[in-house]
């Protein structure tokens, strides 16, 4: 990509450990899974139309079951979009280090969410970062090396889409402290 853009990473990857060694309030705790969790935050790409729709129709699916959602999207793009019905930035909205600088983006990692998702098959730096900074109880996004990211990594092909990534996400979840009756005798 050129040694700019690595300059511009090394910077943004400093930038991000620093907010993490002096984030203020710590996480809060306690067991989550799709089923308990009362808000959910959820992080998208939301450049193409079709992955879009996935999104949304998923996020109206978990809002008929009760839940509080929070979405925000991402264009990649320099131009500036249209109005949508979810919050959103884009690349003119990140800073020379390739931080998401807007007031939505600041407000949605501020919420203390009991599941963050984000839904993208490839995990992105500007993602990383908010999911990082999150103060969500349980984050989940695709897999990456940077751990401190995420509390589970979904591993997919990257051209699955986000469909595929819901289902794996969904299953996964589904797993998870899993409450078992006690067996009659």
């Amino acid at each position: 990509m050129g040694l700019l853009h690595d300059i511009r990473l090394m910077a943004h990857r400093r930038s991000l450990a620093q907010q993490l060694r002096h984030k203020a309030a710590p996480r809060g705790k306690g067991a989550v899974n799709l089923k308990n969790a009362a808000s959910i935050g959820i992080l998208f790409d939301a450049t193409e139309l079709p992955a879009r729709e996935v999104v949304l129709e998923y996020a109206e699916q978990l809002r008929k079951l009760g839940k509080r959602v929070s979405l925000l999207g991402y264009f990649d793009d320099a131009a500036d979009s249209e109005n949508y019905a979810f919050k959103f930035f884009n690349r003119k909205q990140m800073d020379w280090a390739l931080r998401p600088n807007t007031e939505d983006v600041r407000g949605f990692i501020a919420q203390e969410f009991d599941l963050l998702l984000n839904i993208d098959p490839v995990s992105k730096v500007h993602t990383e970062y908010i999911a990082a900074l999150s103060k969500a109880k349980l984050r989940v996004g695709p897999s990456t090396s940077h751990t401190y990211c995420y509390d589970l990594m979904i591993d997919i092909p990257a051209g699955a889409g986000p469909r595929r990534f819901i289902e794996q996400m969904e299953f996964l979840l589904g797993k998870t402290n899993v409450q078992h009756e006690p067996a009659r005798v």
